[in-house]
């Protein structure tokens, strides 16, 4: 029978692993700061998706947003992409001359949570009244919010452009 040398370390698993590979922890530090930097990249380009001016306060920007339907009545039409939310977690308010759509979403399963909010503020223009403001939601989460426009305003035009199919040889 012959001994074999054992060399004893007081130490736990990964300091063992350390002392015998030193260079892996300057290697693994250095991957994990690479990585780190480009989650902390995508994260900004994910933000960057939204425009500043909407981060800031959640206005909405349109500059022309009257429309005239088929009888000829001039009115305000907006639409919001509801689709996420159920008809109970959306609300549609009006103060002086602001148009407020909120919806909240919370859901709870097992080992998951899911969160959705929208927020859009919406500056009502000089002459529409906010009493008047209605909104309906289609079946497909559209929400349509409208108010009788003033006498004065000019609805855009529209033209109806036709398609033009192309046959296959």
């Amino acid at each position: 029978m012959s001994l074999v040398p054992v060399d004893f370390f007081d130490w736990g698993y990964w300091d063992k692993q350390r002392s015998l590979f030193p260079s892996f922890e300057r290697e693994f530090a250095r991957s994990f700061e690479e990585f780190d930097r480009e989650l902390g990249r995508m994260k900004d380009e994910m933000h960057k998706l939204v425009p500043k001016e909407l981060k800031k306060d959640n206005f909405l920007n349109i500059s022309n947003p009257y429309v005239e339907d088929a009888s000829g009545n001039k009115k305000l039409h907006l639409k919001f992409d509801c689709s996420d939310f159920k008809p109970e977690e959306i609300n549609v308010k009006t103060d002086d001359r602001n148009l407020v759509v909120h919806a909240k979403h919370e859901e709870d399963s097992k080992g998951q949570k899911v969160y959705k909010e929208f927020t859009q503020t919406y500056l009502l223009p000089e002459g529409v009244d906010p009493q008047k403001v209605q909104s309906t939601l289609t079946n497909d989460g559209v929400l349509c919010v409208e108010a009788p426009a003033p006498k004065a305003v000019e609805a855009p035009k529209e033209r109806v452009i036709p398609i033009e199919y192309m046959k296959k040889k």
